[in-house]
């Protein structure tokens, strides 16, 4: 188990990869996307929020609504493969994708799954069922999540003109066509691209302003605008299921917390979720917009949780020796 959660560890520092080059695929110029705004205000270092109490399970959601993560928890120790959990029961289903498997994200109509592979760091889809497993990327790709018609792809990749491990943000058809690269800074990591659920923007991580932060920008790479300004850095995010909210991960290496702030990066909205002197992170929100997933390791290991939106409620999903990590909520 050392020897793996080494290996894990290797992949999590892989997650700003994105990598070189495969079969080469045409793409169409799109205009250059507009210079950053001016920062915010700096994040307060506190927020007002007493450290959420561990909780019973709360309510399911929306009856059979799911969660797909990655574990180990299968015959090999050493295989991350992706999983589905059942908040209501807990019953957790194996994919069985076959291969390494992290990163999954949901389609919009919550038929299908994409995620990455990462050893050669390309990109799948599969049906929720298990079936239909279909390669989208031969290139080195990373962090995907679908347009909320479920047409394309957005996605981090260094495949093309970027210095290795430095990745951009590009666009492909669900099925793997019409690559397109959206936002091309060969001098900055832009990683971890998700797209609102309203489609008006894709958010993403970025240290163009010399620290990790959070950024938005229209589908066309246009319009960038920052979100975040603080002392740490920012590891992490997702959108709420009505685009107005972002949660976020802030902290560094060793202490992680999850925070959630409204679009347009106002500090009087910060709200802290988590405070515990741990690694709180990967966040997903919940359909209903109530609660947020993460992964934690207070409890000795990495596993899944759940908190409230307002800091309240947390409560453990999963508790076991068993790596459970990067959780999406349908």
């Amino acid at each position: 188990m050392k020897t793996f959660r080494a290996v894990f560890s290797v992949i999590l520092l892989l997650l700003l990869a994105a990598c070189s080059s495969g079969a080469e695929t045409a793409t169409a110029d799109l205009p250059e996307p507009t210079s950053t705004s001016a920062p915010p205000a700096p994040l307060p270092e506190e927020t007002a929020s007493e450290a959420p109490t561990e909780e019973s399970l709360p309510e399911p959601v929306d009856g059979n609504a799911l969660i797909v993560f990655t574990s180990n928890r299968g015959e090999d120790p050493g295989l991350l493969d992706l999983y589905l959990l059942d908040p209501e029961t807990l019953e957790i289903t194996s994919l069985n994708t076959g291969m390494p498997s992290i990163l999954a994200a949901w389609s919009p109509d919550h038929s299908t799954i994409i995620f990455s592979e990462p050893d050669a760091w390309n990109l799948y889809s599969i049906a929720a069922d298990g079936t239909g497993l279909a390669r989208i990327t031969d290139f080195r790709s990373n962090n995907p999540d679908w347009s909320p018609d479920a047409s394309k792809v957005v996605f981090q990749s260094d495949h093309q003109n970027e210095p290795e491990n430095i990745p951009d943000l590009y666009i492909i058809g669900s099925t793997g066509e019409d690559l397109i690269e959206i936002l091309d800074a060969p001098d900055t990591i832009d990683y971890s691209p998700r797209w609102a659920p309203d489609g008006s923007s894709i958010l993403f991580l970025s240290n163009r302003t010399g620290n990790m932060e959070l950024f938005t920008m229209d589908p066309d790479g246009t319009d960038i605008t920052q979100i975040t300004e603080g002392a740490s850095q920012v590891n992490g995010a997702a959108w709420s299921p009505d685009s107005q909210r972002i949660v976020f991960v802030y902290g560094n290496s060793t202490d992680s917390e999850l925070y959630i702030i409204d679009r347009d990066g106002n500090t009087n909205s910060v709200v802290r979720l988590t405070s515990d002197q741990y690694n709180d992170t990967g966040p997903s929100w919940s359909p209903d917009g109530e609660r947020i997933v993460y992964t934690s390791n207070r409890d000795g290991q990495l596993d899944l949780w759940v908190v409230n939106v307002d800091g309240t409620g947390s409560a453990q999903l999963t508790d076991d020796e068993y790596v459970d990590a990067y959780p999406d909520w349908y």
